[in-house]
């Protein structure tokens, strides 16, 4: 094989030295874009298997969901029941809290007054989707029968909520037990039987409660 001239090799040597810089160049601009290309691809593919993953799973606990939410609707149901129905609101609330009092072995003279439902915002979250229902209700009692009805109705009725309670002494009743108005105590009452004061108050207190969507 015959040698190659000096010049010859000069431009063997240009020729190589431009196909490495043509070969790199096409590495970094086509080999490169295209591998950054497959990576995206490669995360866009992972990003929808993970999607579509989950869509199975929702599809596969779908049958759950749908009991749960049944369920749900049925407790739903079931509470508002205990709220107040739609119309009669006043005679709903006398006949619920009266048979309350006689559970209670209170006399027929511890609830004096109810008045006629004043219908407000329940104020609890935004966009609440009941309403709300205000009864005045005036107690005579002694303070422990009060204090005891009041906590024993909010906790028994679970919508009901109990505000702005006030209390002041009873001015119609005897000043001594067994007194009566105009007639004087004998000196000669009992030992056992001590002239100490009645303790009944009058009591007027707010009671809110929910009613049932759409019936006011």
């Amino acid at each position: 094989m015959n040698k190659l001239s000096k010049e010859k090799r000069e431009k063997l040597i240009l020729v190589c030295i431009g196909i490495t810089a043509v070969l790199g160049v096409l590495y970094t601009f086509v080999l490169g874009a295209q591998k950054d290309s497959l990576a995206t691809l490669e995360s866009k593919i992972t990003g929808a298997q993970s999607k579509l993953a989950k869509a199975e799973a929702s599809l596969r606990a779908a049958d759950m969901i749908e009991a749960t939410l049944n369920e749900n609707k049925k407790q739903v149901d079931v509470r508002q029941e205990k709220m107040a129905p739609q119309g009669q609101y006043y005679y709903w609330f006398l006949k619920l809290v009266d048979q309350f009092r006689k559970d209670e072995k209170l006399d027929s003279g511890f609830i004096v007054d109810i008045t006629m439902p004043e219908f407000v915002d329940a104020g609890l979250l935004p966009k609440f989707p009941y309403k709300a229902a205000s009864f005045g209700l005036r107690l005579n009692g002694q303070f422990h029968e009060i204090g005891k009805f009041v906590a024993a109705l909010e906790n028994t009725f679970p919508y009901f909520r109990v505000q702005n309670i006030k209390l002041s002494p009873n001015k119609t009743q005897p000043a001594f037990p067994g007194a009566q108005a105009g007639v004087p105590i004998s000196p000669l009452t009992s030992p056992m039987e001590p002239l100490v004061p009645e303790t009944k108050l009058v009591a007027e207190v707010k009671i809110i409660t929910l009613i049932k969507p759409g019936t006011i």
